[in-house]
């Protein structure tokens, strides 16, 4: 194999230079289209913050049944900086979590997602709490992806059916 020689890697060093400085170019024409002035025609931040993932329960008759891993979304009023919520998310997932535990948002028909109407009103007074009133213009569960896939719960008046390939009831070698 041939080594290349100093003149190509030159040339080399320049192209991948220069296309990595292409972005860095390119906004710097931009401000000068907009007035020249650094900060001045900036759009403001986008208004929304965007939670981790939380791991929430699904418990019926006092047993964990399964986990629903919910992504949620803030979005403030206009005016009101981002920065304000800036190192409140842990709090807030604290308290939703420790609400998820004491008082489920389970769904009457469904082990796999939880009631979002609740969960979303939960989210907005823990919020409200955290960094004011009036400050939150919307509250959006992104999506719910539940950790096991669990058939809903039987119907009231009806017996649930065994899945198949279960042991009967009593049997000693099922182990709990």
């Amino acid at each position: 194999m041939t080594r290349p020689s100093p003149a190509s890697r030159r040339a080399f060093l320049t192209v991948s230079l220069a296309l990595l400085a292409t972005p860095a170019l390119a906004r710097s024409a931009k401000k000068e289209k907009k007035g020249g002035k650094e900060g001045e025609g900036e759009e403001a931040p986008d208004p929304v913050i965007k939670l981790q993932s939380m791991a929430l329960p699904v418990i019926a008759n006092g047993k964990l049944i399964n986990y629903v891993f919910v992504q949620m979304s803030i979005t403030l009023k206009p005016g009101v900086p981002t920065t304000i919520f800036e190192d409140k998310e842990p709090i807030l997932r604290d308290a939703i979590v420790r609400e998820a535990h004491a008082k489920p948002f389970v769904r009457p028909d469904s082990y796999v997602a939880l009631d979002e109407g609740r969960l979303k009103a939960s989210v907005l007074r823990e919020t409200n709490g955290l960094i004011g009133p009036g400050k939150v213009a919307l509250v959006a569960v992104i999506k719910q992806t539940p950790r096991n896939f669990i058939p809903p719960p039987p119907k009231p008046g009806t017996q649930p059916k065994p899945a198949p390939g279960a042991a009967p009831a009593g049997d000693p070698n099922l182990v709990p």
